[in-house]
């Protein structure tokens, strides 16, 4: 008894100094901006081997295997992973960070082959031809990513929970080193082709779902609750509405192209996507951070959230103006003269950068309250801009009306989350009652 109430005691107090504390800061934002700016440093120069070694045409094929797998991996998370986040962060008791642990993977299991059963199905029906010159059984292990992805998110979600921010950036750091070695690899010795940049890609998240499997598993005892899985479920599927509808508005526009433009045309957008994107992951890093660090706070500090905006906007703009003036040399120069046509819509994704930014950190400000439903709605006026404008400025334009509505549909749904005030969202949540999810949770921990 006496070591059941030192025990007690003992988690008492490091809750008290986890949640009570008001951090003047958000920790490992500097960390994670760092490991986004590696992962884009080098896909940035895997994308330059591809680019050169495939050209346009072999580049739209190699999206064509890949982006749909991927977009459907992150639906078929169904919002599990940001929901282990929330609720394992409010958790009282390391049991019930144990047993979600093996209740989420079994989950992730179930879910990521049925995600895969439908990635196959959709990238045959709509994709695949011989004419495409690429291995059919390569294509259709590409089209199983789900299943990778799935798994590995729900990993990683883990090592946020635990505050693992290291091994959390590492393995994010390791899909990128894992994917340019493979692909360096190829080019040195001569036989870089469409097949031989997917098979990189696969053995690169391969790679990373074992390494992050052991990191969260290892030393953990099995054991399993109906009940834990049903709370992932019922809090996943509102964050889902955000994730979902947040990288709809940033892929569609790939998706379309696939099926209404030329590959060469698609390959010429991949690479503007490539180069725009530098300035969106050193963006994005905030809000990870935002949104694993205020999900453990009883006492959130609005000063520290002003100052991660107001740095971040101002370190984007600045950098997307400079990113932007070097376009038109940078990327003939480095890709190749034959992706002259990438510029344009380039310098119009660019600009999306800070604005997609601000979004992320406003959702991910109401997710740490538990509301997601709120970021969600902003996120389906963007989606819906999206899908209505997209055929129609394809049809006319191009690639370049793809990128222009794209940053549309960034601008709109951010103008709506900041009207929504989601700082005030996160101080009432924290003054009201418990999350539902969290609650049963805990009463779930206390019954084990």
């Amino acid at each position: 008894m006496l070591n059941y109430c030192l025990h007690r005691v003992r988690q008492v107090r490091t809750l008290t100094a986890r949640r009570d504390t008001a951090d003047r800061g958000i920790p490992s934002i500097v960390q994670t901006s760092a490991a986004n700016l590696a992962i884009i440093a080098f896909g940035a120069v895997a994308g330059v081997i591809a680019a050169r070694a495939l050209g346009p045409h072999g580049r739209g094929i190699y999206s064509i295997a890949t982006v749909a797998p991927t977009f459907i991996g992150i639906i078929g998370t169904f919002g599990v992973e940001e929901a282990i986040v929330y609720i394992a962060g409010r958790a009282d008791d390391q049991r019930e960070v144990s047993r979600m642990i093996w209740s989420s993977l079994a989950l992730a299991l179930i879910m990521g082959l049925i995600a895969s059963s439908v990635s196959v199905a959709f990238q045959l029906a709509v994709f695949w031809h011989p004419g495409l010159g690429v291995s059919e059984p390569l294509f259709i292990v590409a089209a199983c990513l789900p299943l990778q992805y799935v798994l590995s998110q729900v990993s990683l979600a883990h090592l946020r929970v635990q505050s693992r921010y290291t091994a959390w950036n590492s393995l994010r750091l390791l899909v990128a080193v894992a994917y340019l070695t493979g692909m360096a690899i190829a080019a040195l010795a001569g036989i870089l082709t469409v097949d031989g940049a997917i098979l990189c890609f696969i053995i690169a998240n391969s790679t990373v779902l074992a390494a992050s499997m052991l990191a969260v598993c290892l030393r953990r005892k099995p054991s399993m609750s109906g009940a834990d899985i049903k709370s992932m479920l019922s809090s996943g599927w509102k964050n889902h509405l955000v994730t979902v509808q947040t990288y709809a508005n940033q892929q569609l526009d790939q998706v379309f192209l696939a099926a209404m433009v030329p590959a060469v045309e698609l390959g010429q957008y991949a690479i503007a996507v490539t180069y725009a994107s530098a300035g969106l992951s050193l963006g994005l890093a905030p809000a990870l951070q935002m949104y694993s660090h205020f999900s453990r706070q009883d006492k959130p500090d609005r000063e520290a959230y002003r100052q991660v905006v107001m740095r971040t906007l101002v370190l984007l703009t600045g950098s997307c103006v400079i990113w932007g003036a070097l376009a038109p040399m940078i990327i003939p120069f480095v890709f190749g003269k034959s992706y002259e046509m990438a510029v344009k819509p380039a310098l119009i994704l660019i600009v999306s950068s800070p604005i997609l930014s601000l979004n992320a950190m406003f959702s991910a400000i109401w997710k740490s309250a538990g509301k997601p439903i709120e970021a969600a709605k902003a996120q389906s006026i963007g989606l819906l801009l999206t899908v209505i404008c997209l055929p129609v400025a394809i049809s006319y334009l191009g690639i370049i009306g793809a990128a222009i509505v794209s940053v549309i549909a960034y601008a709109v749904a951010a103008a709506w989350l900041f009207n929504s005030k989601p700082f005030d969202g996160l101080l009432a949540a924290r003054n009201g009652p418990v999350h539902p999810e969290v609650a049963e949770a805990r009463v779930v921990g206390e019954n084990a």
